[in-house]
This record gives structure tokens, sequence and C-alpha cells, in this order.
């Protein structure tokens, strides 16, 4: 008897691993699929409430987590993609959008239709789809099949076992009896529905485990423990938004506090006339536990919505008070601007906003060269500290970006974006070779001054003619770079050449001044490495415009 009660306790947790695989790869599919769309939706989150919850609710219900939702918008908000007010109404959307799932659970309990058998023609289908068929997004929506299948056959493996443990023949047994049908305190019951979905990180999980439960549990019993369900569900977001912005820690508090709110708003009248609400919800949804349980889930998260959207400036003052702002460290400037690791669980931002970086970084490049340029023209070091600086972060966004494109390589990305973060590899490294090329012509003008000795003036006429030239090509292959349009790239092309025949020039220019005796062998020198250093900086430049050419088509 003990054994086969173990051996339904492993079949349950087995049903339970199942279902969650299946939500998983459905998800993640769904969002490969949506990853365009999806990107053009979060561009689209406006200081419009109503369209901020729309968005939150289908987005949510593509990636089937409303933690997950939760976690991106900390990212998000971490970057300044989104402010702190915008991220409310997305929060309020996705708590109603991840009911989906529920709904889609609730299936289960639809007499004279055996689910589980579709479901697992469905998850049969979807793996021929996903493994015997070569085109990308049928192999894709192979996946989601799959994990449909999964997320219904998990449920049916974990309603069999449950039911083998709480039932001797066709009662249930005293202990689940008491547990399932007792008039429990209210409190207890949300305090359950906290833990377990803190433990698990998936509310849709717990709802799964309720309907799995199915006519052993009362309504009355289940609310409370899906009340505690949406505020476990927070944990998530709360831990991800340690060590991030002071607004991005706010999102996650705003998360926590209107799923409490809505738990305090529900959890007094539930309690007192929990008779006549189970009343109205089989009048709504018939007999079927599973269907009460889900339209539960989504009526209270649609109320919650409805109540708490007028005050969502409160709720940001409020989250604004129990995070106050903090002093910012020193070294912020060493730090991501535009990324975050949050963001990988949304790929094509991640993707859009790794190429925001590497502009500042072609930006920061930009300020050493010409800093140094004048370091060496006009002899004053003053800004040998900036320089410096600057080099840091430099070397900071070359190792901390290939780091961050190495884990986005990981990520389910289109073929599109495969071609994106296969490219910026290489304009980090050209990049930050340009930053080394600052840093060379800094030193040769600290040998000038160490020696006494100081360029010409023609010498220093032509140096600030070609950091000119630099100068404008930065301008267009940014541009490029940044717009992806690829009738830039002759422009490029052209500037490129100007810059390496007016080298060529100036290599000639500076051999009749050293016959003239002009210029010193030691100041000649240098400036032949300046102009070569310069020369070189064009073609990295150059580099970074037409990094497009492997992704340009659409």
């Amino acid at each position: 008897m003990g054994s086969t009660i173990y051996a339904n306790v492993f079949f349950m947790l087995g049903g339970i691993a199942v279902m969650m695989f299946g939500m998983r790869t459905m998800g993640a599919n769904l969002e490969r699929i949506a990853g365009n769309n999806m990107k053009n939706l979060l561009g689209k989150i406006t200081n419009n409430r109503l369209m901020g919850v729309g968005i939150g609710a289908a987005i949510t219900a593509i990636i089937n987590s409303s933690a997950a939702t939760t976690v991106m918008l900390v990212g998000f908000v971490n970057v300044g993609l989104i402010t702190l007010t915008q991220a409310t109404s997305v929060i309020m959307g996705a708590n109603i959008g991840t009911t989906i799932t529920a709904q889609i659970l609730s299936l289960s309990g639809t007499e004279g239709f055996d689910v589980a058998s579709v479901a697992a023609i469905v998850a049969a289908c979807g793996m021929v789809m996903a493994l015997f068929f070569k085109n990308d997004k049928i192999s894709k929506i192979g996946y989601i099949l799959l994990g449909l299948g999964f997320i219904f056959l998990g449920l049916k493996i974990m309603s069999v076992s449950v039911n083998k443990i709480i039932y001797d023949g066709y009662e249930l047994r005293p202990v689940f009896k008491s547990i399932f049908q007792g008039d429990h305190f209210p409190l207890l019951l949300v305090l359950i529905g906290i833990v377990l979905t803190a433990l698990i990180q998936s509310s849709a999980a717990i709802t799964g485990i309720l309907i799995a439960i199915g006519g052993a549990l009362k309504l009355e019993t289940a609310v409370f423990i899906i009340l505690g369900s949406n505020i476990g569900t927070c944990i998530t977001a709360l831990i991800s938004s340690v060590g991030t912005s002071t607004s991005a820690r706010r999102t996650a508090v705003i998360h926590l506090l209107f799923n409490l709110f809505g738990c305090l708003i529900c959890i007094v009248p539930l309690w007192i006339w929990g008779k006549e609400f189970g009343a109205l919800m089989r009048t709504i949804s018939g007999a079927s536990i599973e269907r009460q349980i889900a339209n539960f889930h989504t009526l209270f998260n649609l109320l919650t919505t409805f109540i708490l959207l007028p005050f969502t400036n409160t709720l940001v003052c409020l989250a604004t008070k129990i995070v106050p702002e903090r002093k910012l460290p020193e070294d912020r400037k060493l730090a991501f601007m535009f990324i975050d690791d949050r963001l990988l669980e949304t790929p094509p931002i991640a993707v859009g906003n790794t190429k925001r970086e590497i502009i500042r970084m072609a930006d920061i490049a930009k300020e050493n060269i010409n800093l140094c340029v004048d370091m060496l023209i006009s002899g004053d070091e003053s800004n040998s500290e900036t320089v410096k600086e600057n080099e840091k972060i430099l070397n900071y966004l070359n190792k901390n970006i290939t780091a961050f494109l190495t884990k986005l390589s990981g990520k389910n990305l289109t073929l599109l974006d495969e071609k994106k973060v296969g490219s910026y590899y290489h304009v980090v490294i050209d990049l930050e070779r340009v930053g080394d090329y600052a840093e060379n012509i800094m030193e040769y003008s600290a040998a000038l001054k160490e020696e006494g000795l100081s360029l010409s003036e023609d010498a220093q006429a032509e140096l600030k003619t070609i950091t000119g030239y630099i100068n404008d090509l930065f301008a267009f292959a940014v541009e490029t770079f940044d717009k992806r349009d690829a009738g830039l790239l002759d422009k490029v092309d052209e500037m490129e050449e100007k810059i390496d025949n007016y080298s060529a020039e100036l290599e000639l220019k500076h051999v009749e001044r050293l016959k003239q005796g002009i210029c010193s062998p030691q100041t000649g020198s240098i400036y032949l490495q300046t102009v070569s250093h310069l020369e070189r900086v064009g073609d990295h430049i150059t580099n970074m415009a037409f990094s497009i050419k492997q992704y340009r088509h659409k």
C-alpha cells in the first residue's frame, strides 16, 4: 500500500514536470514566432493605460508566465526602455494574460471529451513537425504543438496519480477530506498558495494542480489558494530586481503591491459570502470545478485591474516610498546603459538594445580619438584622465558585450537576429581597436612633451584635417549601422577612400618637409605613426558600417 502511494507521488511530480516542460516549450516557441511582433508591441507601450494592459496581456499569453513578463519589465525599466508608470499598466495586463493557461488547462474537465487522448495526438504531430521538417517556421509550430500536448499529458498523469493518492476506492481518504473539504481559515490557504507558488515559480502550475485535484476540492477552498498564488508569483521578479536600478526594484514592488491589494480586496467578501459566490460561479461555469477554478482566476484578475487601474499613480508613489532613491556609486559608468541580463528573456529586445550599447561604445571611441589627436597637436594633457576613464569603459564594454552576445547566441533567435549577433562580435572588436589606437596617440603626445618637441604647423593642420575626415566617417558609419541603411555604404566607402588617399598624400608631404629640414626625425616618426593609426581607425570604422551586409536583407 505504502509503496503504491510513494509510486503515485513520484508520478504526480513527474506529471508536474511534464506539464511545466510543456508550458516552457510552447511559450519559448510562441515567443520565437512572435519575436518581432512582440518587439513591435513593446515599442508601442505609451502612457495610455488601457493599451499597456492590452500589451501586457498579449505578451504574457504568448510566453505563458506573468512572472517572466515582470522580470522582462524589470530589465526594461532598468535600462530606460520604459518608465515606471508605463510598466505598471503592463503588469496589470500580465496578470490577465496568465489566466489563459488556466483556461486551457480547464478544458480537461470538459465532459464527454477526452482531452488527454487529443493531446497525445497533438504531441505526436508536433514531434513529427519538429524533428522531420527542415523549414524553421514549421519546426517551431511543431514544438508549440508538442508543448501543448505535453501540458495536457502532464495534467493527465498528475490527475490519475493524485486521484489514486487521495481516494480509497470511491471515497476520499479522511485526511484529504479534512484538507480539501474542511472549513479552513482563509489566510492559511492564502499562505499555502504563496509558499507553493514561490517554490514552483509558476502560478499556472498551481492552478494545474488544483484542476488535477478536481472534484475532491471545494471551490471555496481553491479560491483562497489562487489568491495566494498570485502573490507568490511576485517572488521571481523581486529576486530578479536585486542589484538593479531604483526604478527597476520599484517595478518588482509594484507587481507585489498590485497582487497584494487584489488579494485584500477579495479575501473578505469571499470569506463572508463564499457559498453565494460558489453558487454564482456554478451558474457561470456549470458543474465542472475545473471551469469554475479557471473562470475565478480570470474574473479575479479582471476585477483587480478594473479597480486598481485608476490608481496607477498611487501605486507608483507607494512603491517610491517603499524603495527610496539611492546614491549611485562613482564607477557607475563601468556598467551597461542599454542591456541587462533580464533582457535575455526577450531576445529581439536584447538584440536591439545591444546595438544601442555598441553605438554608445562607438561614441566613446570617437571621443577618445579626438581628445588624443588634440592632445598631440596642442601639447595640453589636461584631458588625459578623461581618456584613461574612457579607455576603461571601452575595455569593460568590449569584454562584457562579448559575454552578453555569447549568452544571447544560446537563446532562441530568429535567423536575422542570429546574423546580427554574429556580426556584432566583430564590430565590438573593431571599436576596441579604435580605442587602442587612441591610447597609442596619447603616448606619442607624452613622448613629444618629454623630449620638449612639437609638431610643425603644417603637420598640425594636416592632422586636424584627417581627424575631421575620421569624424565624418564615424557619422556615416554609425548611421549606417543604426538604421541598417545599405544606401549609405557608398558614402562610407567614398569617405574611407578619401582618408586612404589623403594618408598617402601626407606621407609624401612629410618626406618633403624632412628634405627641407622643417621636421626632425623624432617628430617625423610620431607624425607618420599617427597618420598610419588614423588610416587604420578609418578601416575599423568602415568595418562597422559594412557589418550590416551580413544581415541587411529583412
